[in-house]
C-alpha cells in the first residue's frame, strides 16, 4: 500500500469515528497545506495543554479530548498527504526568481564596497601623486610632502577599512548561496586597491554562488502516537 493510500484510510477512519461516535463532522479534504498545517499546530496546542493539566490521566477518556486526538491524526494525514503530491512547476520557479532577486540584492551590496575600494585605490596611485606633484610645484616642497603624508595615512586606513567590510560581506553573501569562503576574493581586494582598476579586477568580482537551491516547506513536527480507542463494543453513536 502506497503512503497516501495509507494517510487517506487513516484519515477516513478518525474523520468517521468523529463523525459517528462523536457526532462531529470534521473534512479536510478541501483544505489546503497552509491552512492544515496552521490548524494542525493549533489541535496540538491543545492537547499539549491537556497533557500539561492535574487532570490529564481522567481526561484522556473524555470525549472533548478524544475529539482533539482523531482531529489531530486527520489533519497530519492529510497534510503528509499533501506534502507527498508533486508541487506545481510554476511555485517552483516562482520561488526561485524571488531567490535569485534577494542573492542579487546582497551581490550588489558587495560590488558597491569593492567600487569604493577601487576608487580609494585610484586615489592612493593616481590621484594622489599627481596632486602632491602640483602642490610642490605650486606651494612648495615641505608642504607638499606635509600633505602626503597626512592623505596617505588617512587613504590607507580607509582601504584597510573597506577590505576588511568587503570580505565580510563576502562571506556573509557566501553564506547565503551555500558556498565556502573564496580566499581568492581577499588577494584580488588587494590588488584592487593597490593597482587601482584594471582587467584582472573584473574576474575577480564575479557573482557568487549558485543560485538553484530550492527552498522546501519547513517539515511540521511528527504525527502523535497512535489514539487509543475508548472502551466500546464498535463504532456507534454515543450513549448521551
Amino acid at each position: 500500500m502506497k503512503l497516501t493510500e495509507l494517510n487517506h484510510n487513516r484519515r477516513s477512519f478518525s474523520t468517521k469515528v468523529l463523525k459517528e461516535q462523536y457526532e462531529t463532522s470534521f473534512n479536510v479534504d478541501g483544505m489546503s497545506m497552509s491552512s492544515t498545517r496552521t490548524m494542525l499546530q493549533k489541535v496540538r496546542g491543545l492537547l499539549s495543554e491537556s497533557k500539561q493539566s492535574p487532570d490529564y490521566h481522567n481526561s484522556q477518556s473524555s470525549s472533548s479530548y478524544m475529539k482533539l486526538v482523531f482531529m489531530e491524526q486527520a489533519l497530519a494525514d492529510h497534510y503528509n498527504e499533501l506534502r507527498s503530491l508533486p508541487q506545481p512547476r510554476i511555485m517552483v520557479e516562482n520561488e526561485e526568481v524571488e531567490k535569485s532577486q534577494v542573492v542579487l540584492a546582497a551581490q550588489d551590496m558587495v560590488d558597491q564596497v569593492q567600487k569604493m575600494l577601487e576608487d580609494v585605490g585610484q586615489m592612493q596611485v593616481k590621484e594622489l601623486p599627481a596632486l602632491v606633484s602640483s602642490i610642490e610645484s605650486e606651494i612648495g616642497v615641505n608642504e607638499s610632502q606635509t600633505y602626503n603624508d597626512a592623505v596617505s595615512s588617512q587613504l590607507d586606513t580607509l582601504s584597510a577599512s573597506l577590505k576588511e567590510a568587503s570580505s565580510a560581506l563576502k562571506n556573509a553573501l557566501n553564506g547565503l548561496t551555500g558556498q565556502a569562503v573564496d580566499a581568492a576574493f581577499d588577494a584580488g581586494a588587494d590588488m584592487g586597491a593597490e593597482a587601482g582598476v584594471d582587467a584582472g579586477m573584473d574576474a575577480g568580482m564575479d557573482a557568487g554562488g549558485d543560485m538553484g537551491a530550492g527552498d522546501d516547506m519547513g517539515d511540521i513536527p511528527p504525527p502523535a502516537e497512535e489514539p487509543e480507542m475508548p472502551p466500546s463494543g464498535g463504532v456507534g453513536r454515543a450513549k448521551r
